[in-house]
């Protein structure tokens, strides 16, 4: 039982208790609700707490060639989330900043122009017609990449997008909030699964509920820094995604252009930022023309969840048939959370949602 102080938690009276209060739980409990479940969303902190609470919110495809059922659950998500985004929108009134604009990624040699070539045709025929990566010579965007980056071209996608994710946070807490099968219970914390159907979509905490003695066999959380900018020009907000480098630079539709991120496996503090995130500032500022004179507005850390493996964790946990496992996303999460949730709750109900092999607990964590 789960050792939580709310009793209608502990007394197991909803149909599903979702544990975890970032994208993927609020996804997952909205899904439930529509099912027509009663559920409890429980979150240690406050909603949006944790890795969901950050601002860069790019959603980008997997590269199309060496195809994968990994790659096809995500490209599913992708293309799915503007229909499931709209119908938020359209239940809430509220925007979630989504817009489909593209990626810019500059090929910096003649070998990389080879591989950016192989994944051209790689869209062809894995990805819908017109989305493919083609490669653009000369400047892509005049005024938003400096066109020296790239010296042997731009690969170009139409697939790419970006979304606000504070917004659709709000947007998803305030369809929750109003929806009277829904409870959402914060500040309190499960320490071991209850005993009714449950999905752990708590994000790095998942690892300790799943296994105490032993929670990086589960999976770990890898830090992130980030930040959001004010350009000293309005640039717009159609512009495509930039990834450079290993560094992201998004135009929003609030007029603020986000920058990101770092990749840290060992940290002192996951809360802190310092001079890994000046590097990718000044990074960002060598490539893109627009963040000249820009203002930091804000400097955020977070650890998003990355399972054992480079794979979400999704369907149920071996040994416990009514607790279900959903996360680990780590960079792609945003853009798979609402498919990720679908299949949550469909095994909760019972059934066996295409889920690829390498997702599955009962192949990772036996």
């Amino acid at each position: 039982m789960s050792a939580i102080a709310s009793p209608a938690v502990h007394e197991n009276t909803a149909d599903l208790t979702v544990i975890g209060g970032g994208v993927v739980g609020l996804w997952t409990a909205l899904v439930a609700a529509r099912r027509g479940l009663s559920v409890h969303l429980v979150e240690k902190r406050t909603i949006g707490a944790g890795a969901s609470g950050g601002m860069l919110g790019a959603l980008m495809p997997h590269q199309p060639n060496a195809w994968s059922g990994k790659k096809g659950f995500q490209l599913k998500g992708l293309l799915t989330l503007p229909e499931s985004l709209q119908e938020l929108e359209a239940e809430t009134g509220l925007s979630c900043g989504y817009a489909r604009t593209g990626r810019l990624m500059p090929i910096r040699h003649a070998e990389k122009r080879r591989q950016s070539q192989d994944w051209a045709d790689g869209a062809q025929g894995n990805w819908p017609a017109g989305m493919g990566g083609t490669i653009i010579d000369g400047d892509p965007a005049p005024g938003w990449l400096d066109p020296a980056t790239g010296p042997s071209g731009f690969q170009h996608d139409l697939i790419s997008a970006r979304i606000d994710p504070r917004r659709l946070m709000a947007a998803l807490e305030a369809r929750l909030r109003a929806d009277p099968q829904v409870m959402i219970i914060e500040g309190e914390t499960i320490t071991a699964l209850p005993e009714g159907p449950c999905v752990i979509a708590a994000g790095i905490g998942s690892s300790a509920l799943i296994d105490p003695a032993n929670p990086a066999r589960i999976g770990t959380g890898v830090k992130g820094q980030g930040a959001r900018l004010q350009p000293a020009r309005p640039v717009d907000p159609g512009l495509p995604l930039i990834y450079a480098d290993g560094i992201y630079i998004i135009a929003h539709g609030d007029g603020m252009i986000a920058v990101g991120s770092t990749t840290e496996t060992t940290f002192d503090d996951p809360a802190s930022t310092d001079h890994q995130l000046d590097d990718v500032i000044a990074s960002a500022r060598s490539i893109c023309p627009a963040l000249e004179g820009a203002t930091v507005i804000e400097r955020w850390a977070g650890l998003r969840p990355r399972a054992g493996k480079p794979d979400p964790l999704l369907g149920p946990l071996p040994g416990h048939r009514h607790a279900i496992i959903a996360t680990g996303g780590f960079k792609i999460t945003f853009g798979i959370a609402h498919v990720m949730a679908d299949a949550a709750v469909a095994f909760a109900m019972g059934g066996t949602p295409d889920v690829p092999e390498p997702f599955l607990p009962e192949n990772r964590l036996r």
